[in-house]
C-alpha cells in the first residue's frame, strides 16, 4: 500500500515538474497586463480587496485560476476574466507570478 502511495505522489510530482517547465514567465507577463489593474504586475494588490499574488506558489496560483474558471470558486470579476484563461495562459501567468521574489524584514 505504501509502494502504491509513493508512485502516485512520484507520479504528481512529476507531472507537475513538466507542466511548470512548459510554463512561461515571460508570457505571463505580458498576459498579466489584465491583472494588474488589481494585482498589480508585481503582484502586489492595488485594491483593497484583491490579494496579493506575487511570490505564491504556481502550485497554488494555478488551482485558484482553475477553480475561478470552472465555477469552483466565484468572485464577480475574477470569475469573468478566468473564464476566458486557457490552460497555457494559467500555467504563464501562474510561473510569472510564481516568479516573483519578496523579502520580509523583521523590526528591530
Amino acid at each position: 500500500m505504501h509502494k502504491i502511495l509513493a508512485w502516485g505522489l512520484a507520479f504528481l510530482l512529476a507531472a507537475q515538474s513538466v507542466a511548470a517547465l512548459a510554463a512561461d514567465a515571460s508570457a505571463g507577463r505580458k498576459k498579466a497586463q489584465q491583472c494588474a489593474v488589481c494585482h498589480g504586475i508585481d503582484g502586489v494588490a492595488k485594491r483593497p480587496d484583491a490579494p496579493n499574488i506575487g511570490g505564491e506558489s504556481s502550485m497554488y496560483l494555478t488551482k485558484q485560476l482553475e477553480a475561478f474558471r470552472s465555477g469552483e470558486r466565484h468572485h464577480e470579476e475574477m470569475s469573468i476574466i478566468a473564464s476566458g484563461l486557457s490552460d497555457e495562459d494559467i500555467a504563464d501567468l501562474a510561473a510569472w507570478y510564481s516568479s516573483l521574489q519578496f523579502e520580509v524584514h523583521m523590526p528591530q
